[in-house]
């Protein structure tokens, strides 16, 4: 027997369209099947477009002649086999969802509308079928139904029926959502009081059909999933699709289900009986294919557009045609960089582009489409058109973002959630930990809220914490987060402070929320005075991570609430209780045993040109648990426990290793500088265990010790054999911080010492302090006068930096001029360096 051919294709109406509606068709996202009636042995394919071909993953030369039924899937639902059945014995139209398989076995689901053809004399001759995969819509709602047991919120936003029911044989209803009501008429609390009237809002010819259904689905533990017909208040008729899902308990028990109704009307709606001639016929295709359908020719002139499209745009059919795209449908903002695309596009002559773009309808409202491209060419090979196949993602992408919004921010005041706030808490306790600074938390309760409540109702409530949102909103630095915690409390992130500064910066932001809260509020045309109890936690000294953070910032409110409300309350927990002690202690000692502190360099320089002169080599603590620790955090309470011997060692031994290190990579690093504590100088044998460490390698000549001032000054028949033990090594002394003590010239001049480090706060003031500027260059000319080297801290300005090269100050170190980096990052500078002399 013959294989069966595709029918003749009969003469068109328009000749010169016909093709470009055939060719639509395979550019078309429906799949289109149309099937011989009066085939011998049943029904059979005559003719398959593009996308049919892609759906089940055969060609067409395996898909004509073939009997559709093969491709049915063996999951596919027994009742959607037999109603399809049903509809093909009694030759009407027929639309229902139905599980299908691919060349390799694999099942999908798609949407199918079957369409009878009948001849002049109304005899059936074809079956036209429009099929739409829906697998991914299907499982986007099954994963929506498991989201909306954890976000009921939501489903108020969702253009749908939400509903939840006991696991009982009745399916009790505990929850209907409000779209209900736009659905059939009826209130979602009618439904809870009369648990009948959903059973009476069915169709009374599909009643008994859903009752099996339920009753089966309870009886097996599985859900529903079905389309059946209701009928609303009013009596007008729709379809809709329930889709259950089953919420299990943790021993996989039905707890109870939760579902969708979904109005598919329109989609059920039936398309007509199709033209016999094949212009019509296609015309008819690209209509119910649901897509947007534009052919452009080679200047962008619109040739076609289906009624989907003319539809969307709020054009008559063919009012278009002949207009250019870019004139009429694309926003003017957009007109120049479309054209170029377009041209772009035509010119390289390139099939199935994807792309999305912004359409604007009649009435002035934009669109995004999102769009698949097909080149039209000649015989010649020349392109003389583009036809495009569009979807409408407007609402998806508006749900997507409402959705999104609304998972991380309040719906009452806009400010974002908790779950927000904990994002941003954990990206700025991370940039803290790497950068050496401090996260501060403010926890905000107001006083007075309930009175407000409580006299006037929740609505005034509400107006009135959006009138504390604008307040406190106002008073907050960009950069910082306010938050809505729940109820009437607020939490405030402060993100990148200073460490030293950082609860001063944090008291000022919480006077400073208060004074907005200060002045009355003017509700429901009463006058209340609204307060606050705000308590203030700082990361790393309250805190180790955003848990802890969070807890001691609500500790430190209710304290502030406790203390007499309307006031501001620091964390208190005392570093020197006697297990905070025990803990820093052992903390400490396991940070040297697990080898967790690393050194930093700050270079120093000639501030005339930037030339490397030394480096000072600076300890930090890398604590696993609050990141990047300071010295001022930990080196304190090392010395007072004796702890600082270890450290102070473990320094000298890490920069001795450091420089042979370098210099066995051919780099040949500067002057080291290292800081030594008070305790450390007082140790009889200081000296002696120094150079027991840098001797190793002869390194003792590129080693500067810095001492502070106070510890210079005092005890000298103790400290000045030390330190002259240290200089006949080749080591270099320096005195920290000069200025800041109390020295005796004559005592300096009989020091071993030779370099004086001016301290930093002087160098705030320049050069526009006088007394600061006076100060800071008499110790350099002190220096110069006693034949030592000055070194200027902290500068972080150019004028500085100027006028220490006006001055004749020969080293300075500071921001400006280098920050304290690892060693890898350093070593860049050493390359460019070369040689520098090690004075």
């Amino acid at each position: 027997m013959a294989e069966p051919q595709p029918p003749s294709s009969p003469r068109p109406a328009d000749p010169d369209r016909a093709p470009a509606l055939v060719r639509a068709l395979d550019v078309a996202t429906s799949g289109v099947l149309v099937c011989d009636a009066r085939a011998p042995g049943g029904v059979r394919i005559t003719y398959v477009n593009a996308a049919f071909e892609r759906l089940v993953g055969r060609t067409r030369d395996e898909l004509l002649g073939l009997d559709p039924a093969l491709l049915a899937s063996e999951a596919a639902d027994p009742e959607d086999e037999r109603a399809l059945g049903r509809a093909l014995v009694q030759e009407v139209a027929h639309a229902a969802t139905m599980t299908l398989k691919r060349r390799d076995g694999s099942a999908f689901r798609v949407e199918m509308k079957i369409t009878p053809v009948r001849d002049a004399d109304g005899v059936l001759t074809d079956w036209i079928a429009v099929v739409d995969d829906v697998t991914d819509r299907l499982d986007a709602l099954d994963r929506l139904a498991v989201a909306e047991a954890r976000y009921r919120e939501l489903v108020e936003y969702v253009p749908a029926v939400s509903y939840v029911a006991n696991w009982d044989e009745h399916s009790t209803l505990t929850y209907v959502s409000p779209q209900i009501e736009g659905m059939l008429g009826w209130p979602p609390e009618a439904f809870i009081a009369d648990q009948g009237l959903w059973y009476r809002c069915i169709h009374p010819d599909d009643v008994a059909r859903v009752r099996e259904h339920e009753a089966r689905s309870y009886a097996d533990g599985t859900r529903v999933d079905m389309e059946f017909r209701m009928l609303r208040r009013d009596g007008a008729e729709l379809w809709v699709r329930d889709k259950e899902t089953v919420i299990r308990d943790a021993d996989g028990v039905p707890a109870f289900s939760q579902g969708v109704l979904v109005d598919v009307t329109p989609s059920r709606a039936s398309q007509g009986e199709l033209a016999a001639d094949e212009h019509h016929r296609a015309q008819r295709y690209l209509d119910i294919a649901g897509a947007i359908i534009v052919v452009l020719d080679a200047n962008a002139r619109i040739t076609l557009l289906n009624r989907a499209g003319a539809e969307l745009l709020g054009y008559s059919e063919g009012e278009l045609v002949g207009q250019h795209w870019y004139d009429v449908v694309v926003p003017e903002r957009l007109r120049v960089t479309g054209r170029a695309a377009f041209a772009e596009e035509v010119g390289a002559g390139v099939d199935d582009a994807v792309h999305e773009s912004i359409v604007l309808t009649k009435d002035g409202d934009e669109r995004t489409i999102a769009w698949r491209d097909t080149i039209v060419r000649d015989d010649s090979g020349a392109v003389t058109a583009v036809m495009s196949s569009g979807v409408d993602l407007t609402e998806r992408r508006a749900a997507e973002e409402q959705i999104a919004y609304l998972a991380y921010h309040d719906p009452l005041t806009g400010l974002p959630n908790r779950a927000l706030l904990q994002e941003h808490l954990d990206l700025a306790l991370a940039r803290a930990r790497r950068q050496g600074e401090a996260v501060g938390l403010l926890y905000l309760d107001l006083d007075g809220f309930k009175l407000v409540n409580d006299s006037l109702g929740h609505p005034a409530g509400d107006e009135l914490l959006c009138h504390v949102t604008m307040r406190l909103s106002e008073r907050r630095r960009g950069m910082d987060l306010l938050a809505r915690q729940g109820g009437d409390e607020f939490l405030l992130l402060l993100a990148d402070l200073e460490r030293p500064q950082a609860e001063a910066h944090a008291r000022r932001v919480a006077e400073d929320l208060l004074k907005a809260l200060a002045e009355p509020f003017s509700i429901s045309g009463a006058e209340f005075h609204i307060g606050a109890s705000i308590g203030i936690s700082l990361y790393p000294r309250d805190a180790a991570d955003a848990d802890e953070l969070l807890r001691h910032a609500d500790a430190a409110m209710y304290a502030a609430k406790a203390a007499g409300r309307n006031g501001v309350t620091v964390y208190n927990g005392d570093p020197h209780e006697p297990l905070e002690r025990l803990s820093m202690t052992s903390r400490l000692r396991k940070a040297l045993d697990r080898e967790e502190l690393i050194l930093h360099w700050q270079p120093i320089v000639d501030p005339a040109d930037g030339t490397l002169r030394k480096l000072e080599a600076l300890v930090r603590w890398q604590d696993p648990f609050r990141g990047l620790v300071m010295p001022d955090d930990f080196i304190a309470f090392a010395e007072e426990t004796g702890y600082v011997d270890r450290i102070g060692d473990w320094v000298v031994a890490a920069v001795r290793d450091q420089v042979l290190a370098w210099e066995a990579d051919g780099l040949k690093p500067p002057r080291v500088t290292v800081n030594v504590s008070p305790r450390q100088l007082r140790r009889p044998d200081f000296g002696a265990r120094l150079l027991g460490l840098i001797t190793p390698g002869d390194v003792a000549s590129r080693f500067t010790v810095e001492i502070t001032e106070s510890a210079a000054m005092a005890d000298p028949l103790r400290t000045d054999p030390v330190l002259t033990e240290l200089v006949a090594a080749g080591i270099e002394i320096a005195v920290d911080d000069f200025g800041a003590g109390y020295s005796s010239l004559s005592r300096l001049r009989t020091m071993p010492v030779q370099v004086l480090k001016i301290d930093k706060t002087f160098l705030q003031g320049v050069p526009h302090d006088a007394q600061a500027t006076a100060i800071v260059t008499a110790i350099i000319e002190l220096a110069r006068a006693l034949g030592m080297e000055a070194v200027a801290e902290g500068v972080e300005n150019e004028d500085q930096r100027a006028f220490l090269v006006e001055r004749g100050c020969p080293l300075a170190q500071g921001y400006l001029l280098g920050r304290p980096v690892p060693a890898d990052e350093i070593e860049p500078l050493l390359a460019r360096a070369g040689s520098p002399s090690r004075s």
